[in-house]
């Protein structure tokens, strides 16, 4: 077992086993990064922008950058698996697009091949040490996600089971993310009350509407930010109420404030 951090593209490449995985260990959470996560074994739930799924071992799930999700563990299971954190830089955008296609997850138990990149990292770390670890493991990671690029929903897959109303109304705060989204304008939009779509939501989702919606385009925000983006031009783009809002919230989720973001990118 294993955990590390790749350079400036790769965040995380671990591979664990959780003896008793407690469910304040896994918090729902929204990310500006690509991940890949492998189920090997364990008792879980995952949901994923609000579709839920019961994995089998070798299931492969593919995360997309600003996708809320959660896990729901049972801790009395020991939950094993393999997580690769990344950059969307770390690959060109063809296989990026390809990887990162609609339908999040893919069981990769009959394709030895692609098994067999998993197996190599934990390989390579125990024959290596750290520094030639991370420029194999690198190299081995995109080579992962190129193969995976050109397997994506080919092999194995089951469907998620999901809320169709959670759902509806997930697509529309992704549809709608730069206009002024409340609880009430979605509910108008479905045709049912307000204090409904919340529970219904909040229910499912673990977490308020309001929050989600909040999280959807504050990381949205970031995002252009860090492309060197305008940090009021966002703020107007994305219909925060007003920037002193809009840079309290941003410096609460991200550490630094909008101009620090934009000052440290210039710097690289």
């Amino acid at each position: 077992m294993f955990e590390g951090k790749i350079g400036k593209l790769v965040y995380e490449v671990s591979h664990k086993l959780i003896p008793n995985p407690e469910s304040n260990s896994y918090t729902n959470h929204i990310h500006n990064f690509c991940e890949l996560l492998l189920f090997i074994s364990g008792d879980v739930e995952f949901n994923i922008d609000g579709q839920m799924y019961s994995p089998k071992p070798y299931d492969l799930f593919l995360i997309p950058p600003t996708t809320y999700h959660y896990i729901i563990p049972n801790k009395d299971t020991p939950y094993e698996n393999y997580v690769i954190d990344f950059s969307g830089e770390l690959i060109p955008e063809k296989h990026y697009q390809r990887i990162f296609t609609p339908n999040y997850r893919m069981n990769i138990r009959k394709d030895q091949d692609f098994v067999r990149y998993f197996s190599m990292l934990d390989h390579y770390h125990a024959i290596y040490d750290k520094e030639d670890f991370d420029e194999c493991a690198l190299m081995l990671i995109r080579e992962l996600l190129v193969y995976c690029s050109y397997q994506t929903r080919a092999l194995d897959n089951d469907e998620a089971s999901d809320n169709p109303l959670v759902r509806s109304i997930v697509d529309y705060v992704s549809e709608n993310l730069t206009e002024a989204l409340d609880a009430e304008t979605i509910a108008k939009h479905l045709y049912l009350s307000k204090s409904y779509i919340q529970n219904i939501f909040s229910g499912n989702m673990h977490i308020g509407l309001k929050q989600y919606i909040l999280q959807k385009k504050i990381y949205a925000a970031h995002a252009e930010i860090e492309r060197g983006a305008s940090p009021g031009e966002v703020c107007k783009k994305y219909q925060f109420n007003d920037y002193t809002g809009f840079y309290r919230l941003y410096k609460k989720f991200f550490g630094m404030s909008p101009k620090a973001m934009v000052s440290g990118n210039s710097l690289k």
